[in-house]
């Protein structure tokens, strides 16, 4: 039970600080540019719920290391290799729901977005593999 908390933590925060990365680089002024052009559709950045962004993080980080560890991908690469296609399926389904339920989303963004959650899932699923690892 202690491998599968800290290897879950090591994901969470793994994916968090690269999600504070990326919503600076490319998420921060799409954000501010659609909550100005839907502000109907979209929560200002102080009424967005920070909690739930992090229950999110959180959940993925469960779901990939009890995945993980009963997959035996516990290793820094495997569990990076893995982590692609383990996040970057999660987003791509998540993104294609958004292209086809509101109009303002658009192919380039679920495309970006996908390709960026695949990289997060690198980073998460390798911490969360070379956490399992040190941890056998």
């Amino acid at each position: 039970m202690k491998k599968l908390i800290l290897a879950t933590l090591a994901g969470f925060v793994a994916s968090m600080v690269s999600g504070m990365i990326a919503y600076m680089l490319f998420y921060q002024d799409l954000m501010t540019e659609m909550i100005a052009t839907y502000p109907e559709s979209m929560n200002s950045e102080s009424d967005q719920n920070f909690l739930v962004g992090m229950g999110a993080g959180l959940a993925q980080a469960i779901l990939m290391t009890y995945s993980f560890d009963k997959m035996n991908f516990n290793t820094l690469k495997s569990g990076a290799l893995n982590g692609i296609w383990f996040s970057g399926g999660i987003w791509l389904v998540a993104n294609m729901n958004n292209l086809f339920l509101f109009k303002f989303y658009d192919v380039s963004l679920m495309i970006s977005d996908t390709l960026i959650s695949a990289a997060f899932g690198l980073l998460a699923g390798g911490a969360i593999g070379w956490t399992l690892d040190k941890l056998k």
